[in-house]
């Protein structure tokens, strides 16, 4: 008897010093380590995961389907199954990716809206044929391209008969929404689009790209990229081929350091962004899921906001291009389950740091 009360007593003692176990949440980062954009959202999840209570493993798709596939197969195979998982669908493996998830019984989320054509017909949409896909979190990608060729069209110091050329990245749902919102825009304004490639999201590769454009087209006045780095590896074409590189503009996506740094100095002109906020929202939605809240049983999308940053605004976010701690940010008051929001107010950098900033 004495000694069952003494392993109460001593059971009573320790709890309060016992770890809880931590829900973990597996995220499929779909580039490589040092990618200065898939970084930097991996970086904002992790603060948000630990804010959350969340463990985060993280493992990388090497920018590659096959790879991204092989590696979430060995993963889920050979490690302890995750409680949740985020990561984007690689076209031409998003079926295999949805059915292995589906297989182990790992609710996920998706970032981006990737998937397009028979393949998007292949999988339907969140919870129909996979039941354990719970929705997407994903920014306009039409928008943001339109209105970042809106962006460049005004700053051009040339007003009529221009010349656009288009940088997409690879060939997805993701770059062609960004390319036919560019088109739609400057069909608008009576803009012809020369010609469009892909890219690739590399700026060696846009250099070279940029360089063949500018032989092929006398007149470009507008060239218009799906990242920064593109963007950036065009504008250091037109330094070894133009004799006048102010008569041209570029822009991209991604608000990169070295993108806003560009738009600083005037290399560059317009910059959009926000989007590397997609992992800590999909983190705080999963965050609500596991405390029973009902967003993901009444919606299927969360689509975050974008904004352009150019040199008349690109003071207001100097403060992203020293590293800044997004860590600073309080996640929590994010939540549906711990606020009396109904909805997630889904604000856009800096406001989103100068509000929720602990």
């Amino acid at each position: 008897m004495r000694l069952k009360i003494r392993l109460i007593l001593l059971m009573l003692l320790t709890l309060p010093f016992m770890t809880i176990a931590k829900q973990t949440v597996l995220f499929v980062n779909p580039s490589v380590v040092d990618d200065p954009f898939w970084s930097k959202v991996q970086s904002i999840s992790q603060h948000a995961a630990q804010q959350l209570g969340f463990k985060l493993d993280v493992i990388y798709g090497e920018g590659n389907r096959h790879i991204q596939f092989q590696e979430l197969k060995k993963y889920l195979e050979y490690q302890k199954t995750p409680d949740y998982a985020i990561l984007i669908l690689y076209p031409g493996a998003a079926v295999e990716s949805l059915k292995i998830l589906e297989k182990f019984e790992v609710p996920a989320i998706t970032m981006e809206q990737t998937i397009s054509g028979e393949e998007k017909s292949q999988i339907a949409g969140p919870g129909e044929d996979y039941k354990y896909w719970l929705g997407e979190v994903y920014h306009d990608n039409y928008q943001a391209g339109y209105d970042l060729a809106k962006a460049l069209h005004s700053v051009s110091n040339k007003k009529s008969n221009l010349t656009a050329v288009l940088i997409n990245g690879h060939y997805g749902s993701e770059s062609d929404m960004r390319a036919k919102g560019a088109a739609d825009y400057f069909s608008s304004q009576g803009i012809e689009v020369a010609q469009e490639v892909h890219g690739s999201w590399s700026e060696t590769l846009s250099t070279e790209q940029t360089l063949k454009l500018l032989k092929r087209h006398a007149n470009i006045d507008i060239v218009w990229a799906a990242s920064d780095l593109m963007a950036i590896g065009a504008m250091k074409a037109c330094k070894i081929a133009c004799a006048d590189k102010q008569n041209i503009v570029f822009g991209g996506f991604d608000w990169l350091s070295v993108g806003l740094e560009n738009v600083a100095r005037g290399d560059t002109h317009a910059s959009v962004g926000g989007h590397f906020m997609m992992g800590a929202w999909a983190l705080v939605s999963l965050f609500d899921y596991h405390h029973k809240h009902s967003y993901w049983s009444e919606h299927r999308e969360l689509v975050i906001p974008m904004g352009v940053i150019t040199k008349q605004n690109v003071n207001n976010y100097s403060w992203m291009k020293n590293s800044p701690n997004w860590g600073l940010i309080d996640y929590r008051l994010k939540s549906l389950h711990l606020t009396d929001q109904s909805q997630y107010q889904l604000y856009l950098i800096p406001e989103i740091w100068q509000k929720n900033k602990r």
